[in-house]
């Protein structure tokens, strides 16, 4: 199964980039071009945490931004600044009192969790309330912050700050809330489940995250799919409520933009635009003439 931050990275916080002008196959990038009534409706696969030197973007990225004045995305990015907002984050990553991360994970799985954590120079005690879903993500992203990705140059970031600096219409599928609902709902076997596979795989994560943002730069959808696909086989309830059920869900206002007469750029993680529950096929069964660019 793919590390839980990659499985995040292309479905959920969302946040990829490319530095060069063009794909490295010199084919496709992660785009698709829907053509609605009256409008054009652009789908942009994103993977939520990149590099400075991730930029600039290939000129069918940023037309695509150009050419649209309305910009869709998974959450609205400034809610968890506001206070009130950002205490009921911290409140949702935590276990009920009285409850611990231990409580939630077989002895072996905690007892390796415990090994990790001394062996990167982590306190556990900055774990031991977390949600586990929450512990595994973090665990991820503070490797990736290693290797110098950060969301502060996500697509979403980026793409989201310019659309408020143009004065763009933006709107946002989720609520924060919501999404940390996803990752803070799982049950003790989908938790062992999720734990164990980090674990597992995040000695991994160096190789597999530049495997993921080679496949994103080359539009590799088949090689995108195949990652998400091992997901959905280890663990079919996550993926379904992690991507699939969400698809469905933002489905009905995609096509409702695709009525329109404005022009739209949807920024999503990378996942929910390759493989058969993709945004990407279930608009070409909707009848919509949809092309990767």
């Amino acid at each position: 199964m793919l590390p839980a931050v990659l499985l995040l990275t292309l479905s959920l916080f969302a946040p990829g980039r490319c530095a060069e002008k063009q794909s490295e196959s010199g084919a496709h990038h992660s785009l698709w071009k829907v053509d609605g009534k009256k409008n054009t409706i652009y789908l942009l696969g994103s993977i939520h945490v990149l590099k400075k030197e991730d930029y600039p973007l290939p000129a069918p990225i940023e037309a695509a931004y150009t050419n649209s004045q309305i910009l869709f995305f998974e959450a609205d990015l400034d809610a968890a600044k506001e206070p009130a907002v950002a205490l009921k984050i911290q409140s949702k990553m935590m276990l009920p009192e009285g409850e611990t991360l231990k409580d939630y994970l077989s002895e072996e799985t905690f007892g390796k969790l415990n090994d990790h954590l001394k062996e990167v120079g982590l306190p556990a005690v900055m774990f031991e309330r977390l949600k586990p879903a929450m512990a595994a993500t973090m665990m991820e992203v503070m490797e990736l912050q290693k290797l110098g990705f950060v969301p502060q140059y996500g697509l979403d970031e980026h793409f989201y700050r310019r659309a408020k600096k143009d004065d763009k219409e933006i709107v946002a599928f989720e609520t924060v809330e919501f999404q940390l609902d996803l990752l803070g709902g799982f049950s003790k076997a989908e938790s062992e489940v999720f734990i164990k596979s980090t674990l597992r795989d995040i000695d991994k994560l160096k190789q597999e995250f530049a495997d993921l943002i080679k496949a994103w730069k080359t539009g590799d959808s088949d090689a995108l799919a195949k990652m998400l696909n091992e997901a959905s086989e280890e663990s079919p309830a996550l993926f379904k409520r992690l991507v699939a059920d969400r698809n469905q869900s933002w489905l009905a206002r995609i096509q409702e933009a695709a009525a329109g007469d404005k022009n739209a750029l949807i920024v999503v993680g990378a996942g929910h635009l390759v493989g058969n529950d993709s945004l990407v096929a279930l608009l070409k069964k909707k009848g919509y003439k949809v092309t990767q660019l």
